[in-house]
């Protein structure tokens, strides 16, 4: 694009150029494989979920997730996923503009932004027995990927970086559409010599504190990489939200994470069941950097301390190394 050329314009023609090749993609493979030019060196993307974007200040901590935005757009990913309920009602569309409006630094700076859908995108449309509505709002806030008609799709961060986003809401149970897709991605993955990480995410994680419920099917996700990760030439790293606070385990050779303090409400953890962070404090708004170099993949949980007591409110209590391969 030329220099005098307006930001807008080159969002506009970049949204449809992307919009007119996932289209014709969709249209002949299923569900789109979206791509992210990667940088040279180092590539960096962001992954974090429960944002809850909305008005209604008692489900969520506006000064929190503003920060959080705010720290991640001063990072200038490659790209960002959202691991499900980015906004709190999932039928309405102001919590998509609030969304849009919190978020305008990123647009400002052309990230793109790959969400997959939580429980919360289907707010008070279950109660009404008719989804339509939720996923309508959805697929108008992100209709320049597009992902209409599909609930799952993937993206290839440049050549060695492979993502699945999934609906855990969908079933992933064997037989499934959503899971014969998934197996299906593994297998061509692996069949590709470049790709060297697979960052698989949901917003019900597959492990976590056994003291939350499970949500659906997410179990299947770690019965499925039980088996066929340690085959993969691909490393595994799936990441889920939900529960309202950052975990990490190691599962078969498979990184698996809780990334959900995006500004929802704090939710405690108990630490126990292999629990790799050993972080000891209870709140933990946070958003996972990830540093990809070569045949390393370095994650960082960037912390937001929102009491407001810390002289410096960021920190980085956590960081881990995957090698592939």
């Amino acid at each position: 694009m030329k220099r005098h050329e307006a930001p807008w314009l080159r969002r506009a023609l970049l949204g449809s150029l992307l919009a007119a090749q996932c289209a014709q993609a969709s249209a002949t493979a299923g569900p789109p494989r979206l791509r992210v030019a990667a940088p040279a060196g180092t590539a960096t993307f962001v992954v974090y979920g429960d944002t809850r974007f909305t008005r209604r200040e008692q489900v969520a901590n506006p000064l929190a997730r503003r920060a959080l935005v705010a720290g991640i757009a001063a990072e200038n990913p490659a790209a960002i996923f959202v691991g499900g309920d980015l906004v709190y009602a999932g039928d309405d569309p102001e919590d998509y503009a609030t969304f849009r409006s919190e978020t305008a630094q990123w647009t400002r700076r052309e990230i793109p932004v790959f969400p997959a859908l939580g429980n919360h995108e289907f707010h008070n449309c279950r109660t009404r027995r008719d989804t339509s509505p939720c996923l309508e709002n959805w697929w108008r806030a992100f209709a320049a990927l597009p992902l209409r008609p599909y609930r799952w799709y993937s993206v290839a961060l440049g050549d060695s970086l492979l993502a699945l986003v999934l609906d855990s809401d969908s079933s992933l149970k064997p037989g499934s559409g959503q899971r014969v897709w998934l197996e299906q991605q593994l297998s061509e993955a692996n069949s590709d010599t470049r790709v060297g990480f697979i960052l698989i995410l949901l917003h019900y994680p597959p492990v976590r504190d056994p003291i939350f419920p499970r949500g659906k099917d997410e179990e299947q996700v770690q019965r499925c990489l039980a088996d066929l990760a340690p085959k993969l030439r691909a490393r595994v790293i799936v990441v889920g939200s939900h529960v309202h606070n950052y975990e990490r385990f190691e599962r078969d050779g498979v990184v698996y994470l809780v990334s959900g303090g995006g500004g929802a409400k704090p939710l405690p953890v108990l630490r126990m069941a292999g629990e790799l962070s050993r972080l000891a404090t209870t709140v933990n708004f946070h958003y996972l950097r990830f540093a990809l170099q070569g045949e390393r993949l370095t994650g960082t949980m960037v912390r937001f301390d929102a009491d407001g007591t810390a002289a410096n409110p960021w920190s980085e209590p956590d960081r881990f190394e995957i090698s592939a391969r």
